[in-house]
């Protein structure tokens, strides 16, 4: 491909063929075209074409330019091509016998327009599995399938079923888009796998050549006229970087014992061999350089729906991590904001939650403290002072209307809604003595409990800040203990909004 011009010449020696009307090559870039046609009677005929005067055929990425016709039969076809891109331009030219030429056989269009289908179920899906869990491998897989959809709409010519696009056009975008999926799959490998599954040094090289491996596309379609020669060679080049760094990376993968890696080897090893197989076509100095679409197209789809199975399996792994996290923090945050002892809620879990329930309509607060508490630990031992709270744990929880807190100590609160809040918080505190009498004999005296209580008129909507309806609370609990202990002091705030008039007065 290093000289200006590149020459294919076709013998036609057989009578039987059906006469050839047209030449048919892969869309590639070049300057001008020359076709010479040298019939049996020794008549010769030649056309011109220009990229612009070229038909582009909708089944295949393919051009097609009529043969000049000349008065007897063909012997003899020879194609000048000016400035060609691509050795593939010339690799794959052959002959037609329709005039416009012709493409793929229906079957392989189908095949091919059910793989752009296929793509876009997957795209869909991955956009989905983002929203519920956002992870940079599903970015990078929605930017690989994009990627892949978009080359494949362009390199079977489907996309000319819409545009009417230039092969160099043509050419570039695949360019373009086949290092950045080369690009985009070392960036999934990287991501994709678990955290551990690759070394340092081995994540640090394929994340650091991604740019590098882009950067070949790019070269390829910048279409410098002094670079021609091997300005293919920079996708090429580009894709066997990225085939080499990827096999680096599941080999580290598998040793490491990855499980994920299993998905990733066997969705992309067709893929990686037929690339493989396309770089040595063109590379090799005697080998035949060749596109194979419809090979590479098949093993796109293969892949993109192994790892999408690989990704369905990954999201379900890290929804059950994220779910056993999620439980494990309300596990912990059940056992931070629970009383160890008596199993009730402590002040840290209350003052949190405040709001929230009080809102609910937990509305009527009171403080119960045990009278002369000091005497049993004193007596019996914190072991009976223990189960004294204990009782009194049982008492207060038995109210499913109200939430029962341990505040520290012999200090408890009681949250409480619904009708005769106050009554009910009452019978608890007097039910206290006897239920501490029968579950712990042997005190010698009866426990009594002294009531702070403040009921919320229920009709106000303000909010109402935790401490200041302790405050009222603790302030009445201590004014019981002043009056001889054993009773309940209670009160009654209502909350109110200043009407307009008032706050304008």
């Amino acid at each position: 491909i290093g000289p200006p011009n590149l020459y294919v010449r076709f013998r036609l020696t057989d009578p039987v063929q059906p006469r050839a009307q047209s030449f048919v090559t892969h869309a590639s870039p070049f300057s001008t075209i020359t076709i010479w046609v040298v019939d049996e009677r020794g008549v010769v005929r030649s056309a011109r074409y220009t990229p612009a005067s070229v038909h582009h055929l909708i089944a295949g990425p393919l051009m097609a330019m009529p043969l000049p016709q000349t008065p007897a039969r063909p012997l003899l076809v020879a194609v000048k091509i000016a400035q060609p891109w691509n050795k593939i331009i010339a690799s794959e030219a052959r002959l037609d016998s329709a005039s416009e030429g012709s493409g793929w056989d229906m079957s392989v269009v189908v095949a091919m327009a059910a793989i752009c289908g296929m793509l876009v179920v997957p795209l869909l899906l991955n956009f989905g599995f983002y929203i519920v869990l956002r992870r940079q491998f599903v970015l990078w897989h929605i930017v690989m399938v994009g990627l892949m959809l978009v080359t494949t709409v362009v390199g079977t010519g489907f996309v000319h079923i819409g545009l009417d696009m230039v092969a160099g056009t043509e050419v570039a975008i695949n360019s373009i888009c086949y290092s950045a999926i080369a690009a985009a799959g070392l960036m999934f490998l990287v991501t994709f796998l678990e955290p551990d599954a690759l070394s340092v040094p081995v994540r640090r090289l394929l994340i650091g050549c991604a740019p590098l491996v882009f950067s070949g596309g790019v070269f390829t379609a910048a279409k410098i006229d002094a670079l021609r020669p091997w300005s293919a060679l920079g996708t090429y080049l580009s894709v066997s970087l990225a085939i080499f760094l990827i096999v680096i990376g599941l080999v580290d993968a598998w040793r490491r014992g990855s499980k994920l890696v299993s998905f990733i080897i066997l969705g992309w090893s067709p893929t990686l061999i037929v690339g493989v197989y396309r770089i040595g076509c063109y590379l090799l100095p005697h080998a035949r350089p060749t596109e194979s679409v419809v090979v590479f197209q098949l093993t796109i789809a293969a892949e993109v729906l192994i790892n999408s199975l690989g990704i369905v399996i990954r999201f379900l792994e890290l929804r059950r991590e994220r779910d056993l996290a999620n439980a494990r923090a309300i596990e912990l945050e059940g056992v931070a904001g629970r009383d160890a002892l008596t199993g009730l809620w402590n002040r840290h879990s209350i003052e949190r939650r405040f709001n929230d329930l009080f809102h609910l309509g937990y509305r009527t607060m009171a403080v119960i403290d045990l009278d002369h508490f000091k005497r049993i630990n004193d007596r019996h031992g914190h072991a009976v002072g223990d189960s004294v709270l204990k009782v009194v744990a049982s008492v207060l929880g038995e109210d499913g209307d109200a939430c029962a807190i341990r505040m520290g100590g012999e200090e408890f609160l009681l949250l409480l809604r619904g009708p005769g809040a106050a009554e009910r918080a009452e019978r608890c505190r007097r039910a206290l003595s006897t239920r501490i009498a029968a579950a712990v004999p042997g005190l010698g005296h009866v426990v009594t409990a002294s009531m702070g209580l403040v009921e919320h008129d229920l009709s106000g909507n303000l909010d109402v800040e935790f401490a200041v309806l302790y405050s009222h609370c603790d302030r009445l609990l201590y004014e019981a203990k002043r009056l001889g202990r054993n009773r309940t002091m209670r009160e009654r705030l209502t909350g109110f909004t200043p009407d307009a008039q008032m706050r304008t007065a």
